[in-house]
Order: structure tokens, then C-alpha cells, then sequence
């Protein structure tokens, strides 16, 4: 009898050791996962057109390293943006298309921070280069050079929520850069993501 409570106790130890080491493992600062989602954008044009908003896509890889209540976060995204462009003197509007590698990197505060849940706050700066594009070949512009510029930067801020290992974050984001050089043409985007950290 005296061997089996032995042999209990060493088991309840182990039982408590794994579990200390999966809560160590869990508190660990660095998480990746993958995020996805949709954006809205808009690309404003030479003077005599008009841009509206269209839907577009993205989807990628996340890395954070947390700090308390704070955390950094970068982005690997391929984006696919769309722009209605319409002018007076043609009907209909167009829809100017890119995709783009972004490389969002942001500073966050933990405005709640949970065990289960978090609610967040974070902005900071996004790099992208642009893949393809067929904004020359539309219609209302075909008499301007619209060659897009490949490198562009811009901003981001947001708000997001964290239940578990699953994001949504709600961003805008802007460009400081016109993505061509012969008139203003800066780009902005309200963008909805879905991820989840896998580590």
C-alpha cells in the first residue's frame, strides 16, 4: 500500500512539473500566427477625376514580442487594393487594382489585459512594394502617365481585441508618399483582421 501511495505522489510531481512548464511556456513574450482580412481603400487622383472607396483583400504572417502591457508587432502582408475612378467626361467609373507586399510594424498598448481576454491599442508606420498594377490601363487616365511608384510608406492605427489566441483589429491607414510623382495620389485604407497566434 505504502508503494502505491509513493508511486501517487510521484505522479501528482510530474503532473505538477508538466503543467508548470506548458504555464512557463505559455508567458513566453515572442508569438507568431497568421492574419487575414479585408480593407477599404481609396487612391485620389489628378484634379478632374473623382476616387471612391472599393474592397479589397489581404492576408499573411504576424510576429509580436509583448513587454508587460505593451507589445511591438511586424507583418508580412500580400494586399490586393482596389480604387473607383470615374471622370465626368466618360461614363461609368474604373476600378484601379495593385497588389503589394506591406510590412506593417507597430507599437501596442494593452488597455485590458486579461488572462483570456485583451483589449488593444497601436500605431506606427508600413512599408510596402508594389507587385503589379493595372491603374495606367484604365480608360478615364490613359492620357496620363500613371506609372506607379514600387516603394511607398504610410501609417497605421487601430484598435484590436484578443480573446484567447484569436485577433480582430480594426486600422486605419495612410500613405506619406505619392504612390506617383505627377500628382497627389497617396493612398488610404480601413482595414478589418482576423488572425491567430499559433505560438
Amino acid at each position: 500500500m505504502n508503494m502505491y501511495k509513493l508511486l501517487l505522489l510521484l505522479t501528482v510531481f510530474l503532473l505538477g512539473l508538466i503543467s508548470s512548464k506548458i504555464n512557463a511556456q505559455s508567458a513566453f513574450p515572442i508569438h507568431i500566427g497568421i492574419k487575414g482580412g479585408s480593407n477599404y481603400s481609396e487612391l485620389p487622383v489628378s484634379d478632374g477625376f473623382n476616387s471612391n472607396y472599393a474592397v479589397g483583400y489581404f492576408g499573411g504572417f504576424m510576429a509580436r514580442f509583448d513587454y508587460k502591457r505593451f507589445y511591438i508587432q511586424n507583418e508580412i502582408l500580400y494586399s490586393g487594393k482596389s480604387s473607383k475612378i470615374e471622370n465626368s467626361s466618360v461614363a461609368g467609373a474604373k476600378n484601379a487594382k495593385w497588389q503589394s507586399i506591406e510590412m506593417p510594424l507597430v507599437i501596442g498598448y494593452k488597455v485590458v489585459d486579461l488572462a483570456a481576454l485583451n483589449i488593444r491599442l497601436f500605431g506606427g508606420g508600413v512599408y510596402s512594394y508594389t507587385l503589379d498594377e493595372n491603374f495606367s490601363s484604365l480608360n478615364p487616365l490613359k492620357n496620363t502617365d500613371t506609372k506607379f511608384d514600387k516603394f511607398n510608406i504610410g501609417y497605421q492605427v487601430g484598435a484590436g481585441v484578443e480573446v484567447w489566441k484569436f485577433t480582430i483589429d480594426f486600422t486605419y491607414q495612410g500613405g506619406l508618399n505619392n504612390v506617383n510623382k505627377n500628382f497627389s495620389s497617396k493612398p488610404n485604407s480601413f482595414n478589418v483582421g482576423v488572425g491567430y497566434f499559433f505560438l
